[in-house]
């Protein structure tokens, strides 16, 4: 894939079916106009039932390996002494396994999302996600409404979800917008998206208020 970066390092464990994770920065040269919106949504729903199966079908040791090299990936971004504010996420089981962080890097801050009506997300610290996460909508591990929260501008860092991205930046996602929604608020963090290589696709249909996602770490 082009537009590989050196600069996170990569892991020496992974085996030839699991190449070593690599830093891409997105291009918006790359990224596919705006589709109409019935047939965009149909494009959207098709796709994301192909990235789905394809994500599903990984051995569960396999994405356990590969969830640990990607989090070896983002250490040039956590491996830092000065305490970012980190907007993390609880991953679905066929999702990469970001949870770690926490114990791995512990010297940040990290909020978790909630989902609140209206499709908005706010977020909340989490120290201890056996304590802090209990599970909420879809069974996704979910903060307490009580701990505190962060505004998005605040941010240093995004980990941002999704169930495809293209190689110029474009985010497909569960449907729902809440990112959609929350992202722009997000002025000063880098965002930056950690998946498997089974997410990349070719390009994706893109609105005019869809951001494209500057950098990606794929394994």
């Amino acid at each position: 894939m082009s537009a590989a970066s050196p600069a996170f390092g990569a892991s020496n464990n992974a085996g030839p079916s699991a190449p070593a994770p690599f830093a891409a920065e997105a291009s918006a040269a790359g990224a596919s106009a705006a589709a109409g919106s019935s047939g965009g949504a149909e494009q959207k729903a098709a796709l994301r039932r192909g990235v789905l199966a394809r994500l599903r079908a990984l051995p569960p040791d396999e994405r356990a390996r590969r969830s640990a090299d990607l989090r070896q990936a983002l250490s040039p971004l956590l491996g830092v002494r000065e305490t970012l504010r980190v907007a993390l996420y609880a991953a679905l089981p066929h999702e990469v396994d970001l949870l770690p962080l926490l114990r791995e890097h512990p010297q940040h801050a990290y909020y978790f999302p909630r989902c609140l009506p209206g499709h908005r997300l706010s977020f909340h610290r989490v120290i201890d996600p056996e304590s802090d996460l209990k599970p909420g909508a879809l069974n996704i591990p979910t903060p307490a409404v009580k701990l505190p929260t962060l505004e998005p501008e605040l941010f240093d860092l995004v980990l941002v979800p999704g169930v495809a991205f293209s190689e110029a930046g474009e985010r497909l996602g569960y449907g729902g917008g809440y990112y959609d929604r929350w992202l722009p608020q997000c002025r000063r963090a880098r965002l930056v998206a950690v998946l498997f290589r089974e997410q990349v696709v070719g390009s994706l249909p893109r609105e005019a208020h869809d951001l494209l996602i500057p950098r990606l770490i794929i394994c």
